[in-house]
């Protein structure tokens, strides 16, 4: 697989050479599953740059570049050796992921003559569409968020703390191997009506919505899943704009097949919340791609039309979060042609 996708970046023929950085284009590229690396495709060959801390790991799992070790400051010298006499003038970099400080390196280093193309957007286009080893590592993630969810729900409840919940469900995932895809959301109460807040101290109530976005991630691959519970009893309102959200995610994800256009499919679920007098409340796109990276392509949103493919990976989760009440999301991660990667119900629980 990695080697036609060395090749696929070269095809893009966006640049004379390209420079990948980033830990989850590295190992997109390679299966190296280490850090502090950097791959550089020319038209002569692939190299693969690391240091003496990953060296012999690299030589175990780079099958498709040279592995390179470098060592104290000499890493950018040794891939202009690289650079240096292959009639290179534009070198691809992932700009979302190089700082100024390291670009000032290049600059300082390589060519003066050489531009500077940006290939972000051109590596998340090739990774839109996965394998079947992807989606095999993917489904892992997701079944691992299902039973570290399964096994938090018995602790959760009256008194219990964002913050106690956030670790029981943490150590859940990470005690089944699996790392975190991201900072774990726990939100209840007011709190539950900011849609990437940060768990807290505060302490479950009777009537609280609670709000849990998690994912996790299994040798490089993520997954990303959202629920949202009642403690106890919740009242007339809070059940109303869980039944809203439910009936719009399902709506939704129904429509979230290959051959859809993203627009259509976030109209669906945006015109039923607004359509309940709810639209002012829902202010996020309805889904994005799920691969190595958390937030990829593609993305269902107002703004961006593409069409949904078999094998791609993407979330369904819209919302409704009300200031003073407290708010709802429901998340489920779909693959393209087989529908949710997950099976937890989507109907409301009472903890």
């Amino acid at each position: 697989m990695n080697q036609n996708i060395i090749e696929a970046i070269r095809n893009t023929d966006k640049a004379d050479a390209y420079l990948l950085s980033s830990v989850q284009n590295v190992a997109y590229a390679t299966n190296f599953s280490g850090d502090c690396s950097q791959l550089l495709i020319t038209a002569a060959g692939a190299y693969f740059f690391t240091d003496f801390r990953y060296v012999e790991q690299a030589r175990m799992e780079v099958k498709n570049a040279e592995v390179i070790m470098t060592g104290g400051g000499d890493r950018l010298p040794k891939i202009n050796e690289y650079l240096s006499g292959n009639s290179i003038r534009t070198l691809g970099i992932e700009k979302d992921d190089v700082t100024v400080r390291v670009f000032e390196g290049y600059q300082g280093t390589f060519e003066p003559y050489y531009s500077y193309v940006d290939i972000a957007e051109n590596l998340l286009v090739l990774r839109m569409v996965k394998t079947e080893d992807e989606l095999a590592k993917i489904k892992k993630a997701a079944k691992a968020n299902e039973v570290a969810l399964t096994e938090t729900l018995p602790f959760i409840k009256p008194g219990v703390s964002e913050l106690d919940v956030r670790a029981e469900l943490e150590y859940r995932m990470q005690r089944q191997g699996m790392d975190l895809a991201f900072p774990t959301i726990v939100a209840a109460g007011l709190n539950s009506a900011l849609p990437h807040a940060t768990p807290s101290g505060y302490q479950l109530h009777e009537g609280d919505l609670l709000t849990i976005d998690f994912g996790c991630r299994y040798q490089g691959y993520c997954s990303d899943m959202t629920r949202t519970f009642g403690i106890g009893n919740i009242d007339g309102q809070r059940k109303k704009i869980y039944d809203i959200v439910k009936h719009a995610q399902e709506s939704a994800a129904v429509a979230a097949v290959p051959g859809a256009d993203t627009l259509a499919v976030d109209a669906i679920a945006r015109d039923i919340i607004a359509g309940h007098g709810y639209g002012e409340y829902y202010d996020h796109g309805t889904g994005h791609g799920v691969g190595r990276f958390i937030h990829e392509l593609p993305v269902l949103n107002p703004r961006t039309s593409s069409v949904l493919e078999e094998n791609m990976v993407y979330t369904v989760e819209p919302g409704i979060y009300i200031p003073g009440i407290g708010g709802v999301r429901i998340e489920n991660m779909h693959i393209g042609g087989q529908g949710s990667a997950y099976t937890f119900t989507k109907d409301l629980i009472l903890l």
